[in-house]
């Protein structure tokens, strides 16, 4: 069992967590949820072990080891994926030297006890990975293409990264798995992967997620972290009886809301009409007997404005619901003018390192038209993007942009520097570098996007991965792009900011080019759906 008392963190003098309390007990899923910034990746690196609480405690059985799935690999860029995920290659090298040792015992008449013992405990060790997981049996599961140990992880796509990353967890059986945003950039074959291998894990699982589905079907409770520094809830059940609930509290609410307010109500009227015929009666008469009546009917008035303000001040007061916080109010524009085709890709074909990873694609982009790039992972979808702005060759075909269309784009990776963001540099600075604009604007701007006073002067490498989103998107959005080009735009959303870009990109009447694999996006939004692979 995993058990988390009172956990209290502060990062920069801002509190970040608060009167965290919760319990999870093996076979157990506990979902984490809650607006960017509310701390859910801090939880989660307190959990690890790789930050220290300011205050509370965890307990772990002794001896319990845990895996970490972090959002993203910053820093290890230029490393050999080998060496980040070497229990994901593991099991492979071991089988190899299994067969060159099985060939080699086989060719020998003398019994060689060093290469015998050897042979023994690379089997057993294999043997007993069965409980655990073949990685590569889940490489195949995955649709997860060769890929050689040495390749650097700057070369693999996000959503190889994520699965390399849950294989190479998975494969080192933790007895806690502690993953953060485990479905961003996975295909529907790694969605549906991850949550059987959840579903079947023994141990303890805390997942952080904003995938509805993923929270549905996996999690058995769900914590929720209020960004406003009132601490946590868990809710039994998956996350939609999280949302019934919620629904259920507000609805007693407003009904015990308006019921307070009606009896204030009439309190205020009796209260009125008392001090009325109490003025009215000292008015109309200087009879002294008149007068004192006028006086103690007045002292009722008294009494019940003082029954008003202990109901004010009474713990069974109820305030008004608040309304659920929306995830930003930025809209996207385009300028009405310039070619109603922005953009026509005709036969392209795209390779890395001589590898072919899709050839003869062929599509137009239309103004007012969102066009969907799906397909695996691996199959070329953020190569294609990029080749498109010229940022790769093209190893054949063509790609035409119009000369007044104005592209923006949002890539899918967090990283700072991957993301054209100095990382040094805050929100506003890179704002202000954007578009001449006063502080004060800028400041004014960014908090549409629901950037606050804290985040405004933190340098981006020190944003969380939702925190640089929303401001990618709030550089997207203030540069009045014609032609939208998204790499998986609601990676690190909150659920809020999620329906706040779709609300968003319903009104924009530029044209736009998307990859994703969120089907209820593609339902709503696909003019036209390109799969490559």
């Amino acid at each position: 069992m995993l058990t988390v008392a009172a956990l209290h963190r502060e990062l920069g003098g801002r509190i970040v967590l608060t009167n965290v309390s919760f319990s999870v007990s093996s076979g157990e899923v506990l979902g984490v949820v809650g607006p960017n910034g509310a701390g859910k990746t801090t939880l989660l690196r307190v959990l690890a072990g790789l930050d220290a609480p300011d205050r509370g405690r965890v307990e772990l059985p002794p001896g319990a080891t845990i895996g970490h799935l972090a959002q993203g690999y910053a820093g290890r860029d230029d490393e050999a994926v080998q060496a980040v995920f070497p229990a994901a290659f593991g099991a492979d090298a071991a089988s190899e030297r299994l067969a060159v040792l099985a060939a080699a015992l086989a060719e020998s008449s003398e019994h060689h006890a060093g290469l015998a013992d050897e042979y023994d405990r690379l089997l057993a060790t294999l043997s007993d990975q069965s409980s655990g997981i073949d990685a590569a049996a889940a490489r195949g599961a995955l649709g997860l293409r060769h890929v050689d140990p040495a390749t650097l992880v700057r070369q693999l796509s996000g959503g190889e990264l994520t699965k390399l990353g849950l294989i190479d967890l998975i494969a080192s059986r933790p007895d806690v798995l502690l993953l953060d945003e485990p479905t961003n950039n996975l295909d529907i074959a790694g969605l549906e992967w991850l949550e059987a291998q959840v579903e079947r894990f023994s141990g303890v699982v805390v997942a952080v997620s904003h995938d509805r589905v993923f929270l549905d079907r996996c999690a058995t409770k769900v914590l929720e972290l209020d960004a406003r520094g009132r601490g946590a809830e868990v809710f039994a059940g998956n996350y939609s009886a999280l949302l019934a609930e919620k629904e259920r509290r507000e609805s007693q609410q407003w009904t015990a809301f308006e019921r307070q307010q009606r009896e204030e109500a009439r309190l205020k009227q009796a209260i009125h009409k008392i001090e009325t015929r109490a003025q009215g009666i000292e008015q109309r008469t200087i009879d002294f007997a008149k007068r004192k009546k006028a006086l103690k009917i007045a002292r009722r008035a008294v009494t019940l404005k003082a029954r008003i303000e202990r109901q004010l001040k009474s713990d069974d007061h109820v305030e008004r619901p608040e309304k659920r916080p929306h995830g930003f109010y930025g809209e996207f524009a385009a300028s009405d003018g310039g070619a109603s085709r922005l953009l026509a890709v005709d036969g392209v074909t795209i390779a890395i390192g001589g590898r072919v990873l899709a050839e003869g694609v062929t599509f137009t982009v239309n103004r007012g038209e969102c066009v969907v790039l799906t397909g695996a992972n691996g199959a070329g979808k953020t190569t294609l993007l990029r080749a498109i702005l010229g940022e790769l060759p093209l190893a054949a075909g063509t790609v035409l942009l119009a000369p007044s269309a104005k592209a923006g784009y949002l890539p899918q990776r967090e990283e700072p520097d991957a993301a054209g963001m100095d990382g040094s540099r805050t929100p506003v600075e890179l704002l202000r570098r954007a578009v001449p604009m006063t502080a004060a604007e800028a400041a004014n701007f960014l908090h549409q996007f629901m950037l606050g006073h804290d985040q405004l002067g933190t340098p981006v490498a020190n944003l969380s991965y939702g925190e640089r989103r929303r401001l990618g998107l709030a550089l997207l959005v203030r540069g009045g792009a014609s032609l939208l080009i998204l790499d998986e735009p609601a990676n690190h959303l909150d659920l809020a900011s999620r329906e706040a870009f779709e609300q968003a990109l319903s009104n924009y009447n530029g044209a736009s080019l998307v990859v994703s694999h969120d089907r209820r996006f593609i339902e709503r939004f696909a003019g036209l759906v390109v799969e490559l692979g």
